[in-house]
């Protein structure tokens, strides 16, 4: 799609990141886009589309890595391995965090494509982690919470972050993880 090298391409998102987490996804143009990361409108245009496109390709593009984390033979140290570590970036993304999720209240093809194409990595993730312990016997195939457990799992990250204005540091999501996605997720209902 592009021949902008990695690192042109990186400067790029990141770019357009700090202006929408500055300004907010609403209040930021294509122009400024293009002229805060040296580039040139037609450029934007031709490659991305629209404004909501560039925004969720850069939110894509530096997220935390699409990879599932290795099998390490249970469900709590596997979601351990998926969540720690992320604190740091999403303390410091959290008015980003906070514009997006404003914008996508208004912006039908933000929602959309933060959905398409950033959510539903996570939820991909969280069900190869999950379909693991199901195999294992450690959560029952038919847990009514597993159509729940994506949410659950972003829940301390959007809540503590924005809501809260509190750090998400990685022993508040090892707590979480053991006081409610596990408990939920191994809970055998009656």
């Amino acid at each position: 799609m592009t021949r902008l090298t990695a690192e042109r391409l990186d400067e790029l998102f990141r770019g357009t990141l700090a202006l929408v987490a500055e300004h907010g996804f609403e209040r930021i143009t294509m122009d400024q886009v293009a002229e805060a990361t040296s580039s040139s409108k037609a450029t934007l245009y031709r490659q991305w589309g629209s404004k909501s496109t560039l925004v969720v390709e850069a939110l894509r593009h530096l997220a935390v890595s699409d990879e599932v984390p290795s099998d390490t033979g249970s469900l709590r140290s596997d979601l351990a391995a998926l969540v720690t570590g992320r604190s740091t970036r999403i303390e410091a993304e959290a008015d980003l965090i906070g514009a997006v999720l404003h914008a996508v209240k208004s912006d039908e093809e933000l929602r959309n494509a933060c959905r398409d194409r950033v959510v539903s990595a996570l939820r991909e993730r969280l069900q190869t982690v999950v379909e693991r312990a199901v195999r294992r016997g450690e959560v029952a195939a038919d847990n009514p919470a597993l159509g729940f457990a994506d949410l659950v799992l972003i829940a301390p990250f959007v809540l503590r972050s924005v809501l809260e204005d509190e750090h998400v540091e990685d022993d508040y999501l090892l707590g979480y993880l053991d006081a409610v996605l596990v408990p939920t997720l191994t809970h055998t209902p009656a």
